[in-house]
C-alpha cells in the first residue's frame, strides 16, 4: 500500500529498518526476525515510538490457512505468527504493550498458545465479535487519551502510544484507526490471510501481509470469514 505521509521516523538508522516489506510466512520461521520498517509510515514519528500491538487472534487462527479445506492454523503456527508480530513491535519499542484477543471458542481451541502465551496479555470474550470488540476499547482509550491532549490546557498524558500495530482483517477497525490516523497516530496493519477489508487497507498508513500464500492479498469484500467459519 503506498502511503501519504512520508518515509519513516527520524533517528539512527536501524538494519532492520532498511528493504522492502516482504509476505512472510510465520509458520516457516524457527526463530523471529523482526519485518523490515515500512516506508510508508509518517516522517514525524519519533525515532523510538511507543507501540500499541493490538491482535485479533481469531483472523490469526482462520486467515493463516487461507486457500486451504482446514478450518483454523495449528498452534505452532499460530505461536509462530504471535512471535513474529511481537519480535517486529519489540524492534521498534521494546516496552510496547501487547493485547491479544479471542473468542472462547478460538481461545479454547488453542488453548496450549494461551496458556504458554509469554509476553502477550490475551483478552477472552464471548460472542462473533467479542474479540473485535475488546481491541475496539483498546482503540478508543487511545483515541480518547490523544483528543484530551489537543484540548487547551491540557497536559499530555504520560508516552501515550504513538504507533498502533493491528494484526487484523476486519471492516471493522477502519473508522477507529482513521480517526487516530487523523489525530497523528498511524497504524502498521499485518493481515494474517489473503483477505483483507478494503476499508481497513486504505485506512492503514503501512500494510504487510503474513500469510501463508504469497501475491494473493484480496481487499475487496469485508475481510470476514463466511459464516460458521468466525464464530463462539
Amino acid at each position: 500500500m503506498g502511503g501519504q505521509d512520508g518515509a519513516g521516523p527520524s533517528g539512527p538508522a536501524r538494519p532492520w529498518r532498511d528493504g522492502p516489506v516482504p509476505v512472510m510466512r510465520p509458520h516457516a520461521l524457527a526463530l523471529p526476525i523482526p519485518l523490515p520498517y515500512p516506508p510508508e509510515l509518517p516522517a514525524g514519528l519519533r525515532g523510538r515510538p511507543r507501540v500499541l500491538q493490538l491482535v485479533d487472534t481469531d483472523a490469526i487462527s482462520h486467515g493463516l490457512v487461507d486457500g486451504t479445506p482446514r478450518e483454523r492454523a495449528s498452534n505452532q503456527e499460530v505461536r509462530a505468527c504471535l512471535e513474529l508480530v511481537r519480535a517486529t513491535a519489540a524492534a521498534v519499542d521494546p516496552q510496547s504493550r501487547i493485547v491479544c484477543a479471542a473468542s472462547s471458542a478460538t481461545a479454547t481451541h488453542h488453548l496450549d498458545v494461551m496458556t504458554a502465551s509469554g509476553g502477550n496479555t490475551f483478552v477472552i470474550r464471548r460472542g462473533i465479535d467479542g474479540a473485535d470488540q475488546a481491541l475496539l476499547e483498546e482503540l478508543r482509550h487511545l483515541t480518547a487519551v490523544h483528543l484530551a491532549a489537543h484540548r487547551p490546557r491540557r497536559r499530555r498524558p504520560a508516552d501515550p502510544a504513538d504507533l498502533v500495530i493491528l494484526v487484523a482483517q476486519d471492516h471493522i477497525f477502519a473508522p477507529a484507526i482513521r480517526q487516530l490516523r487523523l489525530l497523528g497516530v498511524p497504524t502498521w496493519l499485518f493481515v494474517p490471510g489473503q483477505r483483507v477489508a478494503a476499508e481497513l487497507y486504505t485506512a492503514a498508513c503501512a500494510v504487510t501481509s503474513i500469510g501463508p500464500l504469497p501475491g494473493r492479498l484480496n481487499t475487496g469484500g469485508t475481510g470476514r470469514r463466511p459464516s460458521g467459519r468466525k464464530n463462539d
